[in-house]
């Protein structure tokens, strides 16, 4: 069982987030430096997004609310979003090698399924948990429990947690009794947390491990 987190794992969520910072300036015809502000503020997605376009609202003096503006960026994301043919292919192998594949990520439902659909990343797994349509977050236990219960499975049966995040994905998997993966993008690991199982670049190369391990993730599922 891999349960495999979103933004910036399988999405390319930073570069969409870039090209909505730049529709969104044009839009408000914003000042030459609002583009590096927003990309700066907004710190890789990891800021709660009401306190972000709480900031946005005050800072550029918008007339629309918070509330508005949101649902405007969670309208427009989905289209923004892109996911590689490599990693559908990627996904596609594991599958067919047998391995049970869900996304867990953190966000509003209709934003994250909405990047889930478009992409054509439903196609390609099992299931996939929400905070946004459970309320429960990553790193919780129990959002990994979702997931999994999602793929007719249960933790007792093992697996990984996958995703960039050191904190929700790799303590939060690591505490649901998971393997972990982490997906570095390039980033150093913080020196203060307990380091993931294994580390690479990209979801490819995480898929690439998984595949590797040299055992029958079958053989995990047998009574």
């Amino acid at each position: 069982m891999a349960l495999i987190d979103l933004d910036n794992t399988l999405v390319d969520r930073s570069a969409a987030f870039g090209r909505w910072a730049v529709e969104f300036c044009a839009e408000y015809e914003l000042p030459d430096d609002a583009l590096g502000w927003l990309i700066a503020t907004d710190q890789d997605g990891s800021v709660p997004r009401d306190w972000f376009f709480g900031e946005v609202k005050q800072r550029f003096r918008l007339a629309a609310s918070v509330d508005d503006t949101w649902e405007q960026y969670r309208r427009r994301m989905p289209d923004l979003v892109s996911c590689r043919r490599e990693v559908l292919a990627s996904l596609t192998l594991l599958r067919d090698d047998g391995w049970k594949v869900a996304i867990v990520t953190n966000g509003q439902a209709d934003n994250q399924l909405g990047k889930i659909r478009r992409t054509g990343l439903d196609q390609h797994v099992d299931a996939w948990a929400v905070s946004g349509e459970l309320g429960i977050r990553k790193p919780r236990r129990e959002i990994f429990e979702a997931a999994t219960r999602r793929c007719g499975l249960d933790l007792l049966s093992g697996g990984w947690a996958i995703g960039d995040s050191p904190v929700l994905d790799v303590e939060g998997g690591r505490a649901a009794g998971l393997a972990t993966l982490w997906v570095s993008r390039g980033k150093d690991w913080p020196t203060e947390l307990a380091p993931p199982d294994r580390t690479v670049r990209d979801v490819v190369a995480a898929v690439r491990v998984l595949r590797d391990e040299g055992f029958e993730p079958r053989d995990m599922y047998r009574d």
